[in-house]
């Protein structure tokens, strides 16, 4: 087994946490949030902040992990220790089969879509010729991370300063509505005249906000890379969640106070470049074309280095497909050509899932939210995680052991609820999502299912935890 260079600090875990979970989700989301809020900024900041909370208090307690386990890959490592080695080999495989290529897959297609708007070209986000750029966006990514994994982090890092630009300039904007629109705007007006003509459904909105947050945990995939992982991954968990909780926030109020809560549910996704538009005309939807474009590439570029990592990081416990193959790295001492080979594949695969998806081809028509399904089905593995350290972490204090982890065993727990459709049909009588998670899980067992055959408990191989003494951030543990 050959052992990845420690090559990454604390900037690259904290753009890794930040710069993966601002993608499309915060540009793309307000509108519909808003609208299953009942056209109400209230109800909807409340889903923004439910999501948010189930973000940061589940960070905290990978936090929490990361201050004593540094091993491979960090949620695998954690859901080992918390469960057993077929628990965290299952998990290993479904994040590298669904949950990163279904991220990386339909961010790619945003990118696209936001590319050819650019340039004036009429190619939409369900058109071929977008599935194209995003096969070619996913190749360049992978081959990157590959080749450069030095360059490719400093990508992540410079892609996550651009995307914060476009928020500030919301942020500031909404605070000067009144100023810049008319006394028919500003953050009192958003608040106090809701939109009419739409019902609340929060269980769908909550949904939405929470997979708008999901990404964070991918920064664990280089858990192995960092060179003080267990300071600076924990650091890396705990300050961009919370950075990430206020930019939403803020954004969103902002919207709402400059375009008011009837045309940031009518401009939907294109409500930032409106802002922009009627800030800076033309060129200004222009410009912001550009920031989300390059939002969306550092969030594929950073799932793509957890996806490239996937099969290597189950090579080394002597588990997946030839093992002994897959945990050779390549020259740079860095992630397995065969890992990455493995993770593009399964990334092209979801692409053409979403393919048929959009293109409502037989059951695949339901699969539009299998993004928001599969994160809600990772929360509910999350949870054995948050009970393990009421069990065994004794020497954490009172908030750290159980204020903490029971906040985010509820979050998940509403969120799993959520994601399952459960929510939806008792609260609105709705057969919908609870069918689109029945097709899911048709898929899910379909591609889990190979990985009972390449699960071999005498392979099995212990990896030693990295020695670092006293690491733990101030207040995480005592």
């Amino acid at each position: 087994m050959e052992k990845v260079k420690k090559q990454y600090g604390l900037w690259t875990g904290i753009a890794m946490v930040i710069g993966i979970v601002i993608g499309s989700g915060v540009f793309l989301k307000a509108g519909g949030v808003l609208s299953l809020s009942g056209g109400d900024l209230k109800i909807s900041i409340l889903a923004w902040f439910v999501g948010g909370i189930i973000m940061v208090c589940s960070g905290f307690c990978f936090a929490i992990f990361a201050t004593r386990i540094s091993k491979y890959n960090g949620v695998v490592d954690y859901v080992e220790t918390a469960t057993n080695k077929k628990v965290g080999y299952g998990l290993a495989w479904l994040i590298t089969t669904f949950y990163y290529p279904i991220i990386a897959s339909i961010v790619s297609l945003f990118a696209g879509s936001y590319f050819f708007k650019l340039i004036g070209v009429n190619v939409g986000l369900t058109d071929w010729q977008n599935f194209i750029f995003a096969f070619v966006i996913l190749f360049l990514m992978v081959a990157l991370n590959y080749l450069s994994p030095i360059i490719s982090s400093k990508f992540q890092i410079s892609a996550t300063v651009i995307k914060l630009i476009p928020i500030a300039v919301i942020a500031i904007a909404g605070l000067l509505a009144s100023l810049i629109v008319g006394d028919g705007a500003g953050i009192f007006n958003a608040f106090s005249n809701p939109a009419v003509g739409y019902d609340v459904n929060f269980g769908e909105a909550v949904k939405k906000t929470a997979f708008a947050y999901e990404g964070w945990v991918c920064a664990t995939s280089i858990n192995a890379e960092l060179k003080d992982s267990k300071k600076d991954l924990p650091r890396s968990l705990v300050f961009g969640t919370i950075a990430i909780l206020l930019f939403y926030i803020i954004y969103y109020v902002s919207l709402s106070a400059f375009l008011g809560n009837a045309g940031t549910i009518l401009q939907d996704a294109n409500a930032p470049i409106a802002v922009f538009q009627q800030i800076m005309g033309n060129v200004g939807g222009s410009l912001f074309t550009v920031f989300i474009m390059i939002s969306c590439l550092g969030t594929v570029n950073g799932v793509s280095i957890s996806c490239c990592r996937g099969m290597y990081t189950m090579s080394c416990r002597g588990q997946g497909i030839m093992p002994e193959k897959f945990s050779k790295l390549g020259k740079n001492q860095s992630v397995s050509l065969l890992s990455c080979i493995y993770g593009f594949a399964c990334m092209v695969l979801m692409l053409g899932v979403w393919y048929l998806a959009m293109h409502e081809v037989w059951i695949f028509k339901y699969l539009g939210s299998m993004d928001e399904i599969v994160c809600a089905i990772i929360y509910g593995v999350y949870i054995t995680m948050y009970v393990y350290i009421m069990k065994n972490f004794t020497d954490c204090n009172v908030f750290t052991r159980f204020v903490m982890p029971i906040i985010a065993i509820i979050g998940s727990l509403f969120f799993v609820i959520c994601g399952t459709g459960i929510y939806q049909l008792i609260a609105t009588g709705s057969w919908d999502s609870l069918i689109a998670f029945g097709v899911f899980m048709i898929l899910f067992a379909v591609l889990m299912f190979p990985c009972i055959f390449f699960y071999n408990e005498k392979n099995d191989k212990p990896i030693e935890d990295e020695k670092v003494e006293d690491n733990a951030p101030d207040g995480v543990t005592e």
